[in-house]
């Protein structure tokens, strides 16, 4: 794996110390190219879109597992991350940590309202922290942890008290669910976020029809936008479409104008299709890493011989192949960033006959290897199946619909998942919080990772000090299997010639998008 010189790697701190801390001023421009036109803009369009990511319900303090990014369009965020994964101003202009680390303060604008009227301020921010903090069903809690109070200091600006040393994740959390702002108004009147929220958002869409899995359509709002770039289309209809080929076939027959595929025979297709113009193709390596998630708990995998076997049943280059060379062996979570150890090296290469030796070793092993079908998923699953069968492990597969997944793994009900969610944050403390202590609860010695975690997450510490701690986690991840790397799948957009801004959405890279700032043209 090729390393960053030393010199280039501290560039790169610089810029991901920015990124994710942004300690001062930052600019409130627009905040995304609104992409090069080569006509005039359809202020009547509507754009058609199919994906296969599930949307469960549009509140955002309740979003299923990649059902986020269908929120942005009705609902303003207090930062953003653009298409090159930097963290950008939202509804907060500007944010700057206190010199001792106790709080982040957070300048606001001071020319939104909610669609309802009510005006956005620093007590909607307060509102919105606190009910994400303290709704049972919140699935938020955990980006919102570091907070232990919200202090609101006048009507634009507002501070977030933070627990000691912790908070540097907190810039880019907000520029997901965690930070998407809800009228307080729509709160107390006790709106249904979850299926009609009408006018509760303030983002450049408001929701006019949603069929969780299946249809979600939203319309422009009223009035002026305070984002130009943003909300130039008359509406959009989404339509849940879990294979890859119905999807990209939408597009070449103009059923759909937009859409995205990963799997090798379809990301082959679009690009010869983008060769000839007859489809704007944009490919994308994901910053999403394709692996094996195990819960080093359950079952035989308590025995780490039985999980160390599992990782060196797995040959990184046949998984490659079933993806004609579109998925890109990785052992690794931050390659070339002061965030991975330069020196480090993954502990459990493939190497067939060691496996069967620890499955001996042990007196054999029997595991069931879950994950959505229907996905690019499913054919590595099978791979994986087959190697396991092969180093003497009796492994069952467990299709499950793809809207299901990441829920019940997360909920303790697989031992394994073969998964390409595993999402490496762009400050790791998220990464952190989410899968090893927070949600997926990977670790299973969190009196052990917990210290380490807290030490790493401390924004008054450089992203050296800080990479240290997480050169030691990210070995105990490895060494301990909680989670096998395999490889980085290449992601491909696909639009009619018509879409303007298809290019540079933000969020691609890890599967998912965001399309607040997509047009059209005429004609």
């Amino acid at each position: 794996m090729s390393r960053l010189p030393r010199r280039r790697r501290l560039a790169v701190a610089v810029s991901l110390l920015a990124a994710t801390l942004a300690v001062g001023a930052c600019s409130a421009t627009p905040t995304s190219d609104p992409g090069a036109t080569t006509g005039e803009i359809d202020p009547n369009a509507v754009l058609r879109v199919s994906a296969s990511s599930p949307f469960q319900n549009l509140d955002p303090a309740q979003p299923a597992p990649g059902g986020y990014p269908y929120l942005t369009l009705i609902y303003d965020r207090l930062t953003m991350v653009d298409s090159t994964d930097q963290v950008v101003p939202g509804l907060a202009k500007k944010w700057t940590y206190a010199e001792d680390g106790s709080y982040l303060e957070l300048a606001l604008r001071d020319d939104v309202k909610f669609h309802d009227g009510t005006p956005f301020d620093a007590n909607a921010v307060k509102v919105n922290i606190e009910r994400g903090q303290t709704l049972p069903t919140s699935t938020i809690k955990q980006d919102l942890a570091s907070i232990t109070g919200v202090t609101v200091v006048d009507a634009h600006t507002v501070r977030l008290n933070l627990k000691p040393g912790t908070g540097a994740v907190l810039p880019s959390a907000l520029a997901t669910a965690a930070g998407m702002m809800v009228s307080p108004k729509a709160i107390a009147d006790g709106v249904d976020l979850k299926r009609a929220p009408g006018n509760a958002g303030s983002g450049p869409y408001v929701a006019t029809e949603f069929v969780p899995n299946e249809k979600y359509v939203v319309k422009r709002a009223e009035g002026t936008y305070w984002d130009p770039n943003a909300g130039r289309l008359a509406g959009m209809e989404i339509t849940r479409v879990p294979e890859g080929a119905t999807r990209l076939n939408g597009v070449i027959s103009g059923q759909t104008d937009l859409s995205f595929v990963s799997s090798a025979n379809e990301i082959t297709q679009a690009r010869q299709l983008g060769e000839t113009g007859q489809l704007k193709v944009t490919t994308r390596p994901f910053r999403n890493v394709l692996g094996i998630l195990l819960r080093a708990n359950m079952g035989d995998l308590k025995d780490k011989r039985v999980r160390e076997a599992i990782a060196r049943s797995i040959d990184p280059a046949a998984i490659r192949a079933l993806f004609a060379d579109t998925c890109t062996p990785t052992r690794s979570i931050y390659p070339n960033s002061p965030w991975e150890d330069a020196a480090a090296t993954y502990p459990y290469e493939f190497d067939l006959a060691k496996a069967k030796a620890l499955i001996a070793e042990v007196g054999g092993a029997k595991v069931t290897i879950s994950f959505s079908a229907g996905t690019n998923t499913e054919q590595p699953a099978t791979a994986i199946q087959a190697a396991m069968s092969q180093a003497g492990i009796d492994a069952k597969l467990n299709p499950t619909p793809n809207s299901e997944t990441e829920a019940r793994f997360i909920a303790g009900d697989f031992e394994l998942e073969v998964s390409n969610t595993f999402n490496p944050r762009l400050d790791p403390a998220g990464t952190v919080d989410n899968y090893l202590t927070g949600n997926y609860k990977l670790a299973t010695d969190p009196e052990v990772i917990g210290p380490i975690a807290a030490k790493a997450a401390d924004p008054r510490s450089s992203v050296e000090e800080r990479a240290k701690q997480y050169h030691q986690l990210w070995e105990r991840l490895f060494t301990e299997a909680w989670f096998i790397p395999i490889c980085n799948l290449t992601s491909a957009t696909i639009a009619s010639p018509k879409v303007v801004g298809a290019e540079q959405l933000p969020w691609t890279n890890l599967g998912l998008f965001d399309l607040r700032t997509v047009a059209m043209t005429k004609g």
